[in-house]
């Protein structure tokens, strides 16, 4: 098949971009938290967050106005005020719309179970 050689390469390069060694561009790069985002809440007084990226799935648990948790990844889901993504929360295990999360302007990485290294992967605008 011609996929395993392209796969092998593809690995490889991840390796090449997944380890601690950060690559050229990120020499600007001045915050030292090993590419976390921090999200903030900024809809209250409390955020409501699903076990599904959607206003009608469960409600797992809450987070009050100001409150902030780690922002894995994003994904498509139920708009809200016009604003269709959904993050990912990594403290609470569960979604919330983006559009009452604050990232400070950083870019959030799609969640994708084809990325091999997603907590490693460059998180920052180039």
């Amino acid at each position: 098949m011609r996929i395993v050689p392209t796969l092998g390469a593809a690995a490889a390069a991840a390796l090449l971009t997944c380890g601690f060694a950060a690559p050229a561009t990120a020499a600007t790069v001045t915050d030292n938290d090993g590419g976390v985002i921090w999200g903030t809440v900024v809809s209250g007084p409390d955020l409501n967050v699903r076990d599904q990226p959607n206003t009608s799935s469960a409600i797992v648990a809450k987070l009050p106005y100001g409150s902030q948790d780690r922002v894995e990844c994003a994904t498509w889901g139920t708009s809200v005020h016009g604003n269709p993504y959904w993050y990912w929360l990594g403290g609470v295990r569960g979604w919330v719309s983006a559009a009452y999360v604050d990232t400070g302007g950083r870019h959030v990485q799609s969640c994708s179970s084809e990325d091999p290294c997603p907590q490693w992967r460059d998180a920052h605008h180039h």
